[in-house]
């Protein structure tokens, strides 16, 4: 564990998302609309993006593209390997799978976990407070514990979370599992939130978390060298998404990348309002790619499995976030994730399903996704752009997969 001072330094505000009220304090809601709150970043130059210091990794290395913090909590998160995908191909564009599942905690929510703790210190709180369906949970067990934190993790009984509530409570962390689904385990720790503990829920609650993220659009610069067409994201309320999609934003403002890759982000069908919701904006599914959504129904995605029921709100920032790339929003059906993650155990990369949905996209309706299979009109993307995967958790911690 590392915890050492200075961390991030690009300066922000808090901003509401739907009426555009300023404030440099971190809240969760508006106080004027209760809309969601985003962080508003200064702008980044070339010579901003300077040597991090010693030991930097991950999200560290980049100190200039997070909020500043004096405090910098770190276990070696972020710098994932990048691997080519030998056995398939989006039409002509070779695909590399970035394994994020290669955290120190199994999952891409580190990234984010390790700007909320640093936060959490800088501000003298006593613990984090995290909705989950899993990862996230384990996340901030972990962060909580390097960072001496406490930690309440409340998880949705609906997602089979066995595995990743043993490992919070290994790490200390008190479990609370709620009945039914995320939602409901999101609402719960909202009303948690107060005195002495910050939330970190890892949907668009905690407007500094998916600032850890945009460090991945400069690491898939550096490991390809050149900006992939186009980046698969598998999505729950998205702020994964958002974050690289900021990242990219970053790396064109610097002269790194010439555009932005197009972010495609992936659904399970059977639990898909972003996806719906996309289809309302953009037509059927059939001009989005992917599968129709099923009305409700268990998903082995669960990492995934967002309703985002009583903050409907968050989707439309994903969506907006797709769309300023050329990209879009599919969904995938139980059988073609079933079959993915199947595919990448046998060439050795042992995933979650959720994680898998990135695999099952490509085979599933990507030929009409923009910036994936021919030139985005807009964006004028190359034919043989790599595409890249984000595998964004692991197997180890995920149920087994049914009988073939």
């Amino acid at each position: 564990m590392t915890v050492t001072t200075n961390g991030g330094t690009r300066e922000h505000r808090f901003v509401c998302a739907l009426c555009g009220d300023a404030d440099r304090a971190l809240r969760y809601d508006c106080a004027r609309c209760g809309g969601p709150v985003l962080v508003d970043a200064a702008a980044v130059t070339a010579g901003d993006l300077g040597p991090a210091g010693l030991g930097a990794r991950g999200p560290w290395r980049f100190p200039a593209l997070l909020p500043r913090t004096e405090t910098r909590v770190s276990l070696g998160e972020g710098d994932t390997p990048l691997v080519p995908l030998s056995f398939v191909r989006a039409g002509p564009r070779p695909v590399f799978a970035k394994l994020e599942s290669l955290n120190p905690s199994l999952s891409f929510k580190d990234r984010a976990m390790a700007v909320g703790a640093s936060a959490a210190v800088d501000r003298g709180l006593h613990g984090l407070v995290v909705a989950s369906t899993g990862n996230a949970a384990v996340s901030a067990a972990t962060y909580a514990a390097a960072a001496g934190l406490s930690c309440t993790v409340l998880v949705g009984s609906e997602s089979q979370a066995a595995k990743k509530l043993d490992a919070c409570r290994a790490l200390g962390a008190e479990v609370q599992e709620i009945p039914g689904d995320y939602s409901a385990a999101y609402a719960r720790a909202r009303a948690l939130e107060g005195e002495g503990w910050m939330n970190v829920s890892t949907t668009y609650r905690n407007p500094l978390l998916a600032e850890g993220y945009r460090s991945i659009a400069f690491e898939l610069i550096e490991q390809l060298g050149r900006a992939p067409s186009a980046v698969i994201v598998p999505i729950g309320a998205g702020p994964l998404l958002r974050g690289i999609e900021r990242g990219f934003a970053d790396a064109v403002a610097v002269g790194r990348a010439p555009r932005p890759a197009a972010l495609v982000g992936v659904q399970a069908a059977r639990v898909a309002p972003i996806h719906a919701a996309w289809v309302r904006r953009h037509g059927s599914p059939g001009a989005g790619g992917g599968a129709t959504p099923a009305a409700g129904g268990p998903t082995l995605a669960t990492a995934i499995a967002d309703r985002l029921t009583g903050y409907e709100s968050h989707g439309d920032l994903t969506v907006a976030a797709v769309e300023r790339t050329g990209g879009a929003v599919v969904a995938v059906d139980e059988e073609s994730i079933v079959e993915a993650t199947r595919r990448l155990a046998a060439s050795g990369i042992w995933v979650e399903p959720s994680a898998a949905t990135a695999l099952a996209a490509v085979g599933s309706g990507a030929a009409a996704i923009p910036g994936v299979h021919g030139a985005d009109a807009s964006g004028g993307l190359d034919d043989d752009g790599p595409v890249v995967l984000m595998l964004t958790g692991h197997g180890a911690k995920a149920p087994a997969l049914p009988a073939a």
